[in-house]
């Protein structure tokens, strides 16, 4: 079995491949390591032999457990990149997560703005919105692109939320490629948002570990990996 070590090794190298086949820098690739499911011993394992320092969470619970357990580990950064409920939002921030890419609502945004306000007057709480493209009538999550516009509106209004980007995750599908319109769709409507913005949105969160590299060739600024590096989940 491979180490966490030799897994990210190998998935460097593809990152910084499809980097240089679409003449981009890799620093402008964010790599989250997915560690949903996994102990945070994997996390430390992480951090001690990797230069891994992102690391994403789908749950709350797990991800405010985990937090506490690291303590203050130095240069960690956590993203919250799972469905976050309205009952949740005051468990997630009693330890923020760096950067929360699954804002889907405006209630959901409402809730954010709130609970940040009254917990931490001087902070501004990083966001994405999740976008749902391609299954417009299915049970995904995701805000749909007609509400788009709206949402940028309240957010930007808001005293405690700093919006960055967009988030994307594509229907699914074994062929990569069939991802691609999906995620330059996404991309096409950040160049649209940024045309009339003083302050420009820069992240794009798509791409996981099977579809990673054609994310990247679209754009992406982060993409998020967890079973090509941490191995599957129990």
């Amino acid at each position: 079995m491979m180490t966490i070590s030799e897994n990210l090794e190998g998935i460097e190298q593809r990152i910084s491949d499809a980097c240089r086949r679409c003449g981009r820098d890799r620093s402008e690739v964010t790599l989250v390591g997915v560690s949903k499911k996994k102990p945070v011993t994997a996390i430390v394992e992480a951090l001690e032999t990797t230069s891994l320092r992102d690391f994403g969470e789908n749950y709350v619970q797990e991800y405010v457990e985990k937090r506490a357990m690291l303590g203050d580990a130095k240069g960690v950064r956590f993203h919250l990149i799972g469905h976050l409920q309205r009952n949740k939002v005051r468990q997630l921030m009693s330890c923020p997560p760096d950067l929360i890419h699954s804002v889907d609502s405006l209630a959901l945004a409402r809730q954010i703005e709130q609970v940040t306000a009254e917990l931490y007057p001087t902070r501004r709480q990083a966001i994405l919105i999740e976008l749902r493209i391609g299954d417009e009538d299915g049970e995904k999550t995701g805000l749909p692109v007609g509400q788009l516009e709206a949402l940028v509106e309240f957010v930007d209004s808001c005293a405690h939320l700093e919006l960055k980007g967009l988030m994307l995750i594509p229907p699914a599908s074994e062929d990569p490629e069939a991802a691609r319109p999906y995620f330059r769709q996404v991309r096409e409507l950040l160049m649209r948002l940024n045309e009339h913005r003083a302050r420009r949105l820069e992240i794009l969160s798509y791409g996981m570990s099977h579809d990673f590299e054609v994310a990247i060739e679209e754009g992406a600024t982060h993409v998020r990996i967890g079973t090509a590096i941490f191995g599957a989940r129990s």
